[in-house]
């Protein structure tokens, strides 16, 4: 419930507060002019027009549109490696060979999307095909025949084995889980994981390897092992 108040009506604080601690001016500035514009449309409309149908029409639709984007960001980061929770092959999966990414531009292949967001859709397939070896070692989850909500659904339900059952392995056959075996695995990246931020600051080394740093990209690629050195814009480390 906090998850979903946060992200349904906590973001109007939070994301705004974001953009100006991260300096980002031109995107406070877009964000802060599309709230106010909204707030000021529905307060007129409601005044003006016709409160019931403001409410259904502009408040209403928000709040189940924010209540289904809200359980599909979960859902797509609902296990976490605690192993490596930093890594992007750790803190989310693939769902492959579903109706979904026909309608959301592969965006099942969310693992990639967290490593390199500027990738066309249309590219994803292949590279995520060129990659495999790194989805492999990285411990990454794929699944195929799943979308994000019903990985969702069958997790508030308790039913992992059904997820389990459409666990994808990337390496031999000779190598493969089973399923009792994934399902335990499922569980175990269910765990709560208590991060400390200033902890995870002062192991950074953008140079290794196993950099633990969660929000740096930079090092993000370098741990994943897609890039050899740190950028130099850097958001975390120092340059």
């Amino acid at each position: 419930m906090w998850y979903w108040a946060r992200f349904v009506f906590g973001v109007w604080i939070e994301l705004p507060l974001y953009c100006l601690q991260t300096k980002r001016w031109e995107w406070a500035q877009r964000l802060l002019a599309g709230l106010g514009s909204y707030v000021i449309t529905s307060v007129l409309l409601a005044k003006y027009v016709n409160f019931t149908a403001t409410f259904y029409v502009f408040n209403l639709t928000y709040i189940i549109a924010m209540s289904a984007l809200a359980f599909g960001n979960w859902s797509q980061h609902i296990f976490i490696n605690p192993e490596d929770s930093t890594s992007n092959f750790g803190l989310t999966y693939n769902c492959l060979d579903n109706g979904a990414n026909k309608r959301t531009f592969n965006d099942g292949y969310h693992a990639i999307h967290h490593i390199n967001a500027r990738l066309h859709w249309s590219e994803i397939p292949e590279y995520f095909l060129n990659n495999k070896d790194k989805h492999l070692q990285g411990g990454a989850l794929t699944f195929r025949g799943l979308d994000f909500f019903e990985v969702g659904m069958f997790t508030m339900t308790k039913q992992l084995r059904k997820v389990a059952e459409h666990y994808v392995h990337l390496g031999s056959e000779d190598t493969a889980p089973t399923v009792e075996e994934v399902e335990a695995k499922l569980r175990k990246w269910l765990a709560p994981i208590h991060r400390d931020p200033v902890a995870d600051k002062e192991r950074c080394s953008c140079n290794s390897h196993d950099c633990e740093v969660s929000r740096c990209q930079a090092c993000l690629l370098v741990s994943s092992g897609l890039a050899s050195q740190r950028l130099d814009n850097c958001c975390m480390c120092s340059t």
